[in-house]
């Protein structure tokens, strides 16, 4: 028969703390993620300003087709005259463009002072 050690009160104390310090860093953790996965996003962005432009515009065609896909009304949706409804991308449209027009052309006016300058990456 195997001789074990009796558990002393500072066993108890010891293992108490290791766990308070281990739920310290999962919280902190936890805590810091949000702003750990912001900044990662953000700085794809800064490094890949086309590519997530580009990302960006082939999500919302991907979603758009979807929702119209989801919103299909039966057969005879295609009987009716194409001019009585109106036209769902133009709409959407309508409502990105002022949406996103200031960081267009934030980011055209910044990228524009680069080349001038000759500060090109």
């Amino acid at each position: 028969m195997e001789r074990r050690r009796q558990i002393t009160e500072e066993d108890i104390l010891m293992t108490e703390a290791m766990i308070a310090r281990s739920y310290g860093r999962v919280k902190r953790s936890v805590m810091q993620a949000p702003s750990r996965a912001f900044s990662s996003a953000g700085e794809t962005v800064r490094k890949h300003p086309f590519a997530t432009a580009a990302a960006a515009v082939g999500a919302g065609i991907a979603l758009f087709g979807l929702f119209r896909l989801m919103t299909r009304q039966g057969a005879d949706a295609g009987s009716r005259e194409r001019g009585s409804r109106p036209d769902m991308t133009r709409e959407i449209l309508s409502m990105i463009i002022p949406l996103a027009a200031p960081y267009v052309t934030g980011y055209l006016k910044d990228y524009m002072a680069k080349v001038f300058s000759g500060e090109r990456d």
